[in-house]
């Protein structure tokens, strides 16, 4: 399918159609707006939505299409004459980035699919007051949890005068993912960040408000976005700003999506995902006295010592501790979301049974009265 091997189709995708679907009913997820969805097929952009059935057994979010997603497609022959086109089924995904709503925002502590079948994480901050060592650990703890390779960006390095200080930090903190100062108005660090995205390999970029994301996607793909994305005119500090995440493809063949900023973030069951951002912490505890060590007054606490000596900030043990608890928490959530959704599958088919049974019955009926 060398007509979506731009736009990352592989083998690994093509051994998850089923026999009866077709390659030309195949598209990518390019553009989410509520449930109309812009998709990437052998015919370029068109617009497409799920079907009745879709949305019917639908539970969470991560039953909906997000962008990344591969997708078959039902109509797309007649596409041209304005009918409808219908997304079916979603193909498995390789790789999820998604972020927990909290419960008493509309979540209930649903998943927000940020982005899917991606191969990079860049997670962005930039060297002004921006700079955050606690939210790059959260990040990063996400885009381990994802699957995808996690890189580091600190952007707008042209306005730091020496950024090697806080690029130091950065890097006692990402334990293996890689560090790059970066500016697009000087070039520093572009030419390292295009090596990440050669043909048919999808990186997305997170980060908060104002660390230049869009105008980096923007360099990368040697276009102005904002002409191909809705924006908030602008935000009270006067800077553009994206409203929701859009693929496009890069000067290097490989494709980036942009996202709007990250007010908040939280993580989902991710305990694998924070043993690797937190190797020192991890280690550490593995040398308690004791096994239940709780790191705070325990005698034996190699933690404590490690603080003491200067090894180790209390700050960054704050920040494991304030993860712990809240993958824990959120863990304990996702077992009643699990147990939610059996619960309404199961008065599904029961009613589904249900329905059979009684059209049997009257089909046996109207037989026994002829």
């Amino acid at each position: 399918m060398t007509h979506l091997d731009a736009y990352g189709w592989n083998a690994h995708f093509a051994a998850l159609l089923e026999p009866h679907e077709l390659p030309q009913n195949i598209a990518r997820v390019v553009q989410e707006h509520k449930e109309a969805y812009l998709v990437r097929t052998i015919h370029g952009n068109i617009w497409a939505e799920i079907t009745g059935k879709m949305r019917h057994t639908s539970t969470v979010r991560l039953d909906f299409p997000a962008v990344g997603d591969w997708v078959i497609l039902r109509g797309l022959e007649h596409a041209d004459g304005g009918g409808p086109v219908h997304i079916t089924r979603i193909l498995p995904r390789r790789t999820i980035l998604s972020r927990r709503l909290e419960t008493g925002k509309g979540g209930g502590g649903d998943q927000h699919v940020l982005a899917t079948n991606i191969d990079v994480v860049f997670l962005g901050t930039s060297l002004n007051e921006n700079f955050n060592l606690r939210r790059m650990e959260r990040y990063l703890t996400l885009a381990r949890d994802s699957g995808a390779q996690p890189v580091l960006l600190l952007t707008k390095a042209d306005l730091c005068d020496d950024p090697h200080p806080l690029m130091q930090q950065a890097h006692k903190i990402a334990h293996g993912a890689a560090v790059h100062a970066v500016s697009v108005v000087t070039g520093q660090g572009i030419d390292l960040l295009k090596i990440y995205l050669p043909q048919g390999i999808t990186g997305v970029i997170l980060g908060s408000s104002g660390i230049g994301k869009s105008t980096l996607v923007n360099h990368l793909a040697d276009a102005d976005i904002q002409d191909m994305m809705q924006i908030r005119e602008f935000d009270d500090k006067g800077r553009h700003c994206t409203t929701f995440r859009h693929l496009v493809k890069t000067t290097t063949g490989g494709l980036i999506i942009d996202t709007p900023g990250l007010r908040g973030l939280s993580l989902g069951e991710a305990s694998d995902a924070l043993l690797s951002t937190f190797q020192d912490i991890e280690s550490l505890a593995l040398r308690c006295r004791f096994t239940d060590c709780r790191h705070n007054a325990e005698p034996g606490c190699a933690i404590k010592a490690a603080i003491d000596a200067g090894t180790l900030t209390a700050a960054r043990l704050e920040g494991y501790l304030r993860l712990h608890r809240e993958i824990t928490a959120m863990s304990q959530r996702e077992n009643r979301i699990a147990q939610r959704k059996e619960r309404k599958m199961e008065k599904r088919s029961t009613a589904a049974a249900h329905d059979k049974a009684l059209r049997d019955w009257h089909l046996q009926k109207r037989r026994h009265g002829r």
